[in-house]
């Protein structure tokens, strides 16, 4: 609030002549104070001044409390499907599950690879008398055989001539 003073009584004219004040003006035209005077009465208030510049900001203040639970709201409409999302982690293995049915019979599969030789059997029965068979080829020839004997010579124990009954 602005307050003006009222003026006081005109003074007494101060001595004239010349003042040595070493550069102090302000300090040799100050002169020696007086005694305080009497409060006026207050003034007529001023015009409003000119808006200031903005202040800084303030601290911020203490979270308010949690405010009251609204309504539910309407149900929004319907969007596009999202994309489908990477794979899970793999879960645990589940139980065994029951026993299932017997299957068709299926088709007949590739001949099996040869077995190994068998044990010799025992020997069987004798069959039945057959037909001749074909006469068969004629054999090698044999061997060169002892010489002959002549007649009349006698023939030893051997079967060879006596010796001495040869003949020519």
């Amino acid at each position: 609030m602005l307050s003006t003073c009222m003026k006081g009584e005109k003074g007494e004219q101060g001595t004239t002549g010349i003042i040595d004040y070493d550069g102090k003006i302000q300090e040799a035209l100050q002169g020696i104070t007086g005694p305080k005077g009497n409060s006026g009465i207050p003034g007529v208030p001023g015009i409003p001044g000119q808006k200031g510049e903005k202040g800084e900001i303030g601290f911020s203040g203490p979270p308010g409390e949690p405010g009251l639970s609204g309504n539910k709201g309407e149900k929004g409409d319907a969007s596009r499907k999202g994309d489908r999302g990477g794979p899970g982690i793999q879960g645990n293995p589940g139980s065994i599950g029951l026993t299932g049915l017997p299957g068709q019979k299926g088709e007949k599969g590739f001949p099996g690879l040869r077995g190994l030789k068998g044990d010799r059997g025992e020997k069987g029965e004798k069959g039945e008398r057959s037909y001749p068979g074909k006469k068969g080829s004629k054999g090698q020839k044999g061997e060169q055989g002892p010489p002959g004997l002549d007649q009349p010579c006698p023939v030893g124990s051997d079967g060879l001539p006596i010796p001495g009954c040869w003949q020519k």
